[in-house]
């Protein structure tokens, strides 16, 4: 079985209540020529695994982590435990719980916490157990592992006014979820640069322990079985109320309403997936999280930075003397941040780097290896009020054309070509 045929096998088989798949997104079902594995690289549980050259999965393994979800630069994986939605909803509690520190702790760190305390190891955490100080359920949001937290939740942190932010992810050595920590130190940086591109200074912290500040008192505490407060209201019931479904379709909504007007989309055409549009490119996905990424930004402030570098948006630069002008990257570009360009005399292509996620998924399949993707974007690009046309030689083929594949050879080898029949 082919890399292709088992990923497409490994997508259908791992959705669960866990995690949604859609597979139309995947840059490597867009193209059996992508190179991108990151959702196996990523998988902290062992539910995805490659091994001698052929791709395994156990949907049994699958903790719901969403270190996948974080690794797939199209949201082809969507982590349901909780969703975005949900997860939005705990942050904002948090932070209103912490008067603006909110903490966010993977469950394997809170554990230790938790035994630590028990044990009352160091005189803190003895004071700490003499007192009955426990864990303030309302000052920190649990996740399974901070490879589930994303660049727009921190950037969302920083939009709802917090003065800082604080990620508690334990020992990684001895983690059996290991790969999510990579993953968070890699979000953690990217996110970093692209507040402080925006006049953030708002301090995010990655570290092994819980701080002081979210120690309570037990007459004081927040019951963590229902998050229930003193003259509140439980943790349960909030998220119950924050999550509706119609904010799901709303940003899917959006998210085609931003592409129609870039002009990435038919305005007319429906939000599902279609295969091939008018000019011969597979449809095209904004993912969500790129919609709330840009709107968080917007309200944390105005650009005071020439570049961004981040993991999540890329430009692309084309080496005019290798390019074959094939523009097989507009055709498979997952999200239209590439787009053929055909005005008058103009022929080419149209690159958006407001709209980039970098999947790299136009470096995997140049024939001639003329693209190169780099996480550094210029400001006026990352705020989509530039794009970078990038003119072509128009080939004297036509792909449609019955001929075509002779004209190609006549156009390579020149007019001298002798034929011969046999």
């Amino acid at each position: 079985m082919s890399i292709i045929e088992s990923l497409v096998a490994v997508l259908g088989s791992i959705e669960s209540d866990k995690i949604a798949v859609h597979e139309e997104r995947c840059i490597t079902v867009r193209n059996r020529n992508a190179d991108c594995l990151r959702c196996v690289d990523a998988c902290t549980s062992g539910a995805l695994a490659y091994c001698g050259n052929e791709l395994a999965v156990e949907p049994d393994r699958c903790i719901g982590c969403g270190t996948c979800a974080t690794a797939c630069p199209t949201c082809a994986i969507e982590i349901r435990t909780p969703t975005d939605e949900e997860l939005t909803a705990s942050i904002k509690r948090a932070i209103a719980g912490s008067k603006g520190h909110p903490v966010i702790v993977c469950e394997t760190a809170l554990a230790a916490a938790s035994a630590r305390a028990a044990k009352g190891g160091t005189d803190s955490e003895r004071r700490r157990v003499q007192r009955g100080a426990v864990v303030d359920a309302g000052q920190i949001v649990e996740v399974v592992c901070l490879g589930r937290i994303d660049e727009s939740a921190l950037a969302g942190i920083a939009a709802y006014r917090a003065h800082d932010t604080t990620l508690v992810c334990g020992t990684c050595e001895s983690c059996p979820h290991g790969p999510g920590g990579e993953m968070a130190r890699s979000v953690v940086e990217s996110a970093h640069n692209l507040l402080a591109a925006f006049g953030s200074a708002m301090p995010i912290s990655l570290v092994d322990e819980l701080p002081e500040r979210v120690m309570v008192e037990g007459a004081r505490r927040t019951d963590a079985s229902c998050g229930a407060t003193e003259g509140g209201v439980s943790r349960r019931d909030f998220l119950r109320a924050a999550k509706d479904g119609s904010k799901e379709a709303a940003t899917d909504a959006v998210s085609h309403e931003i592409a129609s007007r870039l002009g990435e989309v038919d305005a007319a055409a429906p939000v599902a997936y279609r295969k091939v549009g008018a000019d011969g490119a597979l449809s095209h996905f904004i993912p969500s999280r790129r919609v709330r990424l840009y709107n968080y930004l917007k309200h944390v402030g105005e650009p005071v930075a020439d570049t961004v570098d981040s993991r999540v948006i890329g430009a692309m630069t084309i080496d005019a003397e290798r390019c074959s002008s094939c523009r097989m990257c507009a055709v498979f570009c997952p999200t239209g941040a590439i787009a053929k360009l055909d005005e008058d005399d103009a022929f080419g292509i149209v690159h958006r780097p407001s709209v980039c996620v970098q999947c790299r998924l136009c470096e995997s399949i140049c024939p001639v290896n003329a693209i190169e993707v780099s996480g550094r974007v210029p400001i006026a690009q990352f705020m989509g009020r530039q794009a970078v046309c990038y003119a072509m030689k128009k080939p004297d083929w036509e792909p449609s054309r019955p001929a075509s594949a002779f004209d190609k050879v006549h156009a390579m080898l020149g007019d001298d070509l002798e034929m011969c029949m046999f």
